[in-house]
C-alpha cells in the first residue's frame, strides 16, 4: 500500500516536470522570420496568444486527470499518458503550422475563406474552433487585421479581457484610424469601469466615423456616465439627424436631464 502511494506521488511529480519542460519551450516558437524590429514585435504578440492558449488547454487537461485520481491505478496511468501525448501534439501542431507559414506566401482568397469560416464559428458560439481557425490564419499571416479583430471579439465574448485588450491594442498599431478597433477598446474600458478611457476611445471612433449611429450611441452613453451634459447633447442632436428613428433617443434625453438636474442640486 505504501509503495502504491509513493508510486502515485512520483507519477504526479512526473506530470509537473513534463508541463514545466513543455512550457519552457514555448517562447522558442517562431511564427515569422524576425528580420526587422516590427516583425519581432509582431512575433511577440502572436507568440503570447499561442502561449496563453496552450497554457489554458494544458491546465484543462491536467485538471481532467486530477479529477480521476480516485479511480483504478491503471486508469491513472492511461490518463497521464493521454495528457502528455495531447500536450506534445498541441506543440507539434503549432510548430508545423509555423513551418507551413514560413514555406509559402499566404493566398489572399484562402485567408479570406478561413476568416469567414472562423466568423461563422464565432457567430454560432463555437468559440474554441473559431479560435483555432484564427490562430491558424495568424500563423500564416501574422499581420492579418481581420483575424486580430475577430479573435479580439472572441476574447470579449468569452470574458478573456486581458487577451482581448492585447489583441486590440496591437491592432490599433496596425490600423490607427480604424473606428471599429477604437470602439472595441472603448467596450473593454467599460467592462473595466474605466469611464474616462471609454469616453476617449468612443470619442475618437465617433470623430473618425461621425455619422455611424453605433458610435454615436456608444459616445452618448459614455458622456452621460462621465457627466458631460454638453457633449452628450451635441452627440444626441447629431444622432437625431442621422438616425431619427433610433429608439434610444428618448431614453438618452431623459438620462441627460437627470444628470443635468443632479448637477444643479449639487451647486
Amino acid at each position: 500500500m505504501i509503495l502504491t502511494i509513493v508510486f502515485i506521488c512520483l507519477l504526479v511529480l512526473g506530470i509537473v516536470v513534463l508541463l514545466w519542460v513543455i512550457l519552457r519551450k514555448l517562447p522558442q516558437l517562431k511564427i515569422i522570420d524576425p528580420s526587422t524590429s516590427k516583425e519581432a514585435k509582431t512575433k511577440g504578440v502572436k507568440n503570447d496568444i499561442l502561449r496563453k492558449r496552450f497554457e489554458r488547454v494544458s491546465s484543462e487537461k491536467l485538471a481532467s486527470v486530477k479529477t480521476r485520481v480516485g479511480g483504478p491505478f491503471k486508469f491513472i496511468q492511461d490518463g497521464i499518458r493521454k495528457t502528455a501525448a495531447r500536450l506534445m501534439a498541441i506543440e507539434r501542431s503549432y510548430v508545423d503550422k509555423q513551418k507551413v507559414g514560413a514555406r509559402r506566401k499566404p493566398n489572399t482568397q484562402e485567408l479570406r475563406r478561413m476568416i469567414e469560416e472562423a466568423r461563422a464559428l464565432l457567430d454560432g458560439g463555437s468559440y474554441d474552433d473559431a479560435e483555432k481557425k484564427l490562430v491558424e490564419v495568424l500563423s500564416m499571416d501574422p499581420k492579418n487585421a481581420d483575424a486580430y479583430e475577430y479573435i479580439g471579439r472572441l476574447y470579449i465574448l468569452t470574458k478573456n479581457i486581458e487577451n482581448a485588450k492585447e489583441a486590440f491594442k496591437y491592432l490599433q498599431k496596425l490600423t490607427p484610424q480604424n473606428a471599429s478597433v477604437l470602439a472595441s477598446l472603448g467596450e473593454i474600458a467599460n467592462i473595466e469601469n474605466d469611464t474616462d478611457g471609454a469616453f476617449t476611445y468612443f470619442s475618437r471612433a465617433k470623430n473618425i466615423s461621425p455619422n455611424n449611429p453605433k458610435y454615436l450611441d456608444f459616445f452618448i452613453e459614455a458622456a452621460i456616465k462621465k457627466g458631460d451634459v454638453m457633449e452628450a447633447n451635441l452627440a444626441l442632436n447629431h444622432l437625431k439627424e442621422v438616425n431619427p428613428d433610433n429608439q434610444k433617443i428618448s431614453v438618452f434625453e431623459e438620462r441627460i436631464e437627470e444628470v443635468r438636474a443632479k448637477k444643479h442640486q449639487t451647486k
